[in-house]
């Protein structure tokens, strides 16, 4: 198994992870304020497969996709993989920065 790729998915999904708990505790705020009414946080064309209106499904997705992706280091896995960890990476960044969400 290419060692770095590894590590790298592995320290991307740590870091998304702990982004999505700060974020799912906002969510959760905003909800008891009636202000986060959206059903779920990705379009069914995202490539997901799970709809949740919380971060924390789409983690568990990414990490059960890494898994599978290192017991068979098949290529369009880990294309789609990576895409599926921008997205992340990218719609917690803009939700922390309309929300002022600090992750230490």
């Amino acid at each position: 198994m290419p060692e770095k790729i590894n590590q790298q998915l592995i320290d991307n999904i740590s870091q998304i992870l702990k982004r999505s708990l700060a974020a799912d505790a906002t969510l959760a705020d905003l909800r008891s304020k009636d202000k986060a009414k959206f059903k779920t946080i990705f379009a069914k064309d995202a490539g997901f497969n799970c709809s949740a209106d919380t971060f924390q499904p789409y983690v568990e997705e990414v990490a059960d996709d890494l898994i599978s992706w290192q017991g068979t280091q098949d290529k369009q896995l880990l294309i789609a993989l990576v895409k599926k960890i921008e997205q992340l990476f990218k719609v917690l960044a803009n939700f922390e920065q309309t929300n002022s969400i600090t992750v230490h």
